[in-house]
């Protein structure tokens, strides 16, 4: 349930684990199903898929109804 973090700018998703096409393509379902603004960033062990600030709301909306409420704190 943790495998994310928020910055001042956004939100990252641990993502390493797939490849590059794969997080294209996560990222291309989440604009096209969800309509959140996201992109996928290099990092240090491969790519991670990032959620701008001003979805942030809609991601909340989204998965609030599955979100132990000790993690509220990371949408403030």
């Amino acid at each position: 349930m943790d495998d994310g973090y928020k910055t001042n700018i956004g939100f990252y998703l641990c993502t390493e684990s797939y490849s590059l096409s794969e997080n294209e393509k996560l990222s291309e379902i989440l604009r096209a199903k969800f309509g959140l603004e996201c992109s996928v960033h290099k990092h240090t062990n491969g790519y991670r898929l990032y959620i701008f600030k001003n979805s942030k709301d809609k991601l909340l909306s989204i998965i609030k109804p599955y979100l132990i409420e000790h993690f509220y704190y990371k949408f403030n």
